[in-house]
């Protein structure tokens, strides 16, 4: 591709793509994530051969730059963010009135999500946050659809086994009490 195509096709993303970086690596360093994953863009732009194609490349890039993130290979061994803020209005809107039981089951949520190894995690939130298909996933991630659907089956059930145990505990079921 030319590599003045670049910024007309890759810009446009740039908010899209902070967001999905701060999905995987946490508000605190989506921008350098997501400025990391430019620079390898522009790097590999030559490659790219269908401009209708930048998107799902784009968050291959990133997804890529997130996990070696993850992994410490950018200095220090990060600790695991949650891929939401609080202080974000659409983050407290998706929690719903503090003191509610569905507040109270998206934080039980929200903190099974994180606590998940990150090739599971990562594909949780592809599917369910940012909306892509097994084979999306795939595709970006570089791995079969195959091993995408095992993530995802292998994740939700660990996710249930997570959250259900949770729902019985006492502070729960007076919060459930307390709704009705």
């Amino acid at each position: 591709m030319d590599q003045a195509r670049y910024a007309p096709c890759v810009m446009p993303h740039l908010p899209w793509l902070i967001r999905a970086a701060a999905a995987l690596v946490g508000m605190a360093d989506a921008e350098d994530a997501a400025q990391e994953a430019l620079l390898r863009a522009w790097h590999a732009w030559p490659a790219l051969r269908d401009e209708a194609a930048v998107r799902l490349w784009l968050l291959r890039i990133v997804s890529h730059v997130c996990l070696d993130w993850q992994r410490g290979r950018f200095g220090t061994e990060r600790e695991r963010t949650a891929f939401w803020r609080d202080d974000l209005p659409e983050s407290l809107a998706l929690l719903g009135d503090a003191g509610s039981s569905d507040h109270t089951a998206r934080l039980d949520l929200r903190q099974a999500v994180t606590a998940l190894d990150t090739p599971l995690r990562v594909v949780v939130i592809l599917r369910f946050y940012a909306g892509l298909n097994a084979t999306e996933i795939g595709a970006m991630l570089a791995i079969p659809t195959g091993t995408v659907r095992s993530r995802l089956r292998r994740a939700l059930t660990l996710l249930r086994d997570s959250i259900i145990p949770l729902a019985s505990t006492p502070q729960h079921a007076a919060q459930e009490a307390a709704d009705v």
